[in-house]
């Protein structure tokens, strides 16, 4: 797989050994020097118990550049329409 970084800087991203975790619940712990992401599934019969699968441990400015991403990600499936912003009934 290639992507553009930056619009300049091409690098391509080995991923056939990538685990794929499916979550419907994420946390973060946040201190000083990092955030720490769980991810995990609720479970349907107690909505109160929550299986994490892993945790994605990011430095502030990772995180920082991370929820940049995950923005600009959500108003471009808004713009193209795929998504609704407006809350869950």
């Amino acid at each position: 797989m290639r992507c553009l970084v930056e619009k300049t800087e091409k690098i391509e991203i080995m991923d056939e050994n990538a685990g794929h975790i499916y979550s419907n619940l994420i946390s973060f712990n946040v201190n000083p020097e990092e955030v720490c992401m769980g991810m995990g599934i609720r479970e349907i019969k107690d909505a109160n118990h929550i299986n994490i699968q892993t945790y994605v441990h990011l430095t502030i400015p990772h995180f920082l550049r991370f929820a940049d991403a995950v923005n600009k990600q959500v108003s471009l499936l808004v713009e193209k329409g795929v998504i609704s912003k407006e809350p869950e009934q």
